[in-house]
C-alpha cells in the first residue's frame, strides 16, 4: 500500500505540470488579449504590434518550458538518462527558437510604420507596394536567422557553411545571373515606383492588374482573369504604361452619318453633341473635340475625342455606356441617321 501511495505521489508533480502546460498558456492568452484590447488606444502603434505578434509565441514558450519540466519530473529511469535529457533539451531549444522566430515573423507590419515615419524625411510614398515588398524582405531575414540558429543548435558548423557559401558565391552568381538581375530589378521597381499593387499596367503584349511584386518576379491578372508572372528584369526592359497614374482616359469614336444628311443638321449635331458631352460631370470640358473627319465610302464621319475623368476600367465603361445612350437619343432628336454599308445596283431598262 505504501508503494502504491509512493508511486501515485511520484507522478503528482508531472501531472500538475502537464495541467499547467495545457491551461496556463490559454489563461495567459485570454488575459493578455483583454489587456491589449483595452490599452491599444493608449500605447504606441509599434509597441502594440510587437506585443500582439508575440502573444501566441509567448504562450507557446510557456507550454514548451512547462512540458519539458513535466517530462523531467516523471519517475522513470529513462528520464534521468543523459542521452534522453540531451535530446529533450535539444527539442525544447528548437521549439524556443521556432516560437521566437514566429513572433518576429508576425511583427513584419512594423516595417510599414518605419516607412511612414521616414516619409517626411525621405519623401517615400507609404503605399501597399513598398510595405508588401519590405515585409517580404523582413520575412526572408527572419527565416534566414532562424535557420542559422537551428542549425547551430543541432551542431552543424554554421561558420564553415557560411565561409563555404562565400567561396562558392561567385560560382552560384554566375549560374544564377538572371535571378540576381531580377532581384536588383525588383528593388529598382520598388524604389522608383512606376506602378503599385492594384494598378492596371501594360507591358508589351501583356496587360492587367498588378497583384504581387516579389524579389524575382511580378504577377499581374489579365482582363481574362489569367495570372501572368513576369521576371522583374524583363519588366524594367519594357515600356511601362500605368493606366491608373493618368488623370483621365481618352475615348475615341466615330459617328457615321448618311450622305443625305443636310449640312445644317451636321453643324447642329456637332454643336449639340459638343455641348452635351461638356456638360457631363465625368468629362473634361476642355477635352471634347468633335469635327467632320472624312467622307467615307458610305458615310460622312464625325471624329470624336473625349477625355473621361474616370480612370478605373469598370467606371470608365459605365460612363461610356451612359454617353452612348445619350448620343443615341440625340441622334433621334436631331433627325440624323447612322450610316451603314449599302450597295446600289442600277438595272438597265428593258425595251
Amino acid at each position: 500500500m505504501e508503494e502504491l501511495t509512493h508511486d501515485f505521489l511520484s507522478f503528482l508533480p508531472a501531472a500538475l505540470l502537464t495541467l499547467a502546460a495545457a491551461g496556463a498558456p490559454e489563461v495567459y492568452k485570454l488575459a493578455a488579449r483583454r489587456f491589449l484590447d483595452r490599452a491599444k488606444s493608449h500605447m504606441a502603434s509599434w509597441l502594440y504590434i510587437l506585443l500582439d505578434s508575440f502573444l501566441t509565441p509567448v504562450a507557446g514558450l510557456f507550454r514548451v518550458l512547462l512540458g519539458a519540466a513535466a517530462v523531467k519530473s516523471l519517475p522513470f529511469e529513462l528520464v534521468r538518462d543523459a542521452v534522453f535529457l540531451q535530446y529533450l533539451n535539444l527539442a525544447a531549444d528548437l521549439l524556443v527558437i521556432f516560437y521566437i522566430s514566429l513572433g518576429c515573423w508576425r511583427a513584419a507590419p512594423v516595417t510599414r510604420l518605419l516607412l511612414r515615419s521616414a516619409q517626411n524625411h525621405l519623401d517615400l510614398e507609404t503605399n501597399q507596394t513598398m510595405g508588401h515588398f519590405f515585409e517580404n524582405i523582413f520575412h526572408a531575414l527572419v527565416g534566414l536567422f532562424a535557420g542559422i540558429a537551428m542549425l547551430d543548435r543541432l551542431g552543424v558548423p554554421v561558420s564553415g557553411l557560411l565561409t563555404g557559401a562565400g567561396v562558392a558565391g561567385l560560382a552560384v552568381s554566375l549560374a544564377a545571373q538572371s535571378t540576381l538581375n531580377s532581384l536588383i530589378a525588383g528593388i529598382t521597381l520598388v524604389l522608383e515606383r512606376p506602378f503599385g499593387i492594384g494598378d492596371y499596367i501594360v507591358l508589351g503584349d501583356c496587360e492587367g492588374t498588378v497583384e504581387d511584386i516579389s524579389f524575382r518576379s511580378t504577377r499581374i491578372r489579365s482582363p481574362d482573369n489569367v495570372a501572368i508572372t513576369i521576371e522583374n528584369s524583363k519588366i524594367t526592359a519594357e515600356y511601362i504604361q500605368n493606366y491608373d497614374r493618368r488623370q483621365s482616359r481618352l475615348w475615341k469614336f466615330t459617328i457615321g452619318l448618311t450622305y443625305d444628311t443636310p449640312r445644317e443638321r451636321i453643324e447642329q449635331l456637332t454643336a449639340d453633341l459638343t455641348a452635351m458631352l461638356q456638360a457631363q460631370p465625368d468629362v473634361q470640358p476642355d477635352g471634347v473635340t468633335i469635327a467632320l473627319d472624312k467622307f467615307n465610302d458610305y458615310s460622312i464621319d464625325l471624329a470624336c475625342r473625349v477625355y473621361i475623368t474616370k480612370v478605373n476600367l469598370r467606371d470608365f465603361m459605365q460612363v461610356k455606356n451612359t454617353l452612348n445612350l445619350q448620343i443615341l437619343d440625340l441622334m433621334q432628336e436631331e433627325g440624323c441617321e447612322f450610316a451603314f454599308p449599302t450597295t446600289t445596283v442600277d438595272l438597265p431598262e428593258r425595251k
